[in-house]
């Protein structure tokens, strides 16, 4: 498929979804390997005086940087395109439902960003064209 071949829609799709991918996959990766348990810490600390258990907190705080890795390359890739931003909004739901206990406000208003970009790709997924789901999985 060639870049000309491709409707205006279909470009900002791609695009979009490029941009959220990165965005995402980079917020995972940097917070991989030496900052892993500093972000655990981070996250731990941040709901030490919320009803929310430490346990849970922790868990949670484990899967955010794997999550988003994943969730970013393959939303970059257009692999598993549906499947991927569907997490990646599950995930972005709950970090705004702990920022809402924190009564974050500021950072629930970024969140709900998030939230707006992941379905609107969602909604947009028939524009999805330039992406390895149509290579893999050709209908």
């Amino acid at each position: 498929m060639e870049l000309h071949s491709l409707t205006p829609q279909q470009i900002a799709v791609t695009l979009l979804r490029f941009a959220l991918g990165l965005n995402i996959f980079l917020h995972g990766l940097v917070r991989l390997g030496p900052n892993y348990g500093k972000f655990i810490d981070w996250t731990t600390g941040l709901f030490k005086n919320s009803p929310l258990p430490d346990f849970a907190v922790q868990a949670f705080a484990h899967t955010i940087p794997p999550l988003e890795t994943t969730v970013g390359i393959l939303v970059i890739l257009g692999l598993f395109t549906l499947p991927a931003l569907v997490v990646g909004t599950l995930v972005m739901i709950a970090l705004m439902a702990g920022m809402c206990i924190l009564q974050n406000w500021e950072i629930v208003g970024l969140q709900m960003t998030y939230i707006l970009l992941y379905t609107a790709l969602i909604f947009f997924i028939s524009y999805n064209r330039f992406a390895l789901d149509k290579v893999i999985f050709q209908k």
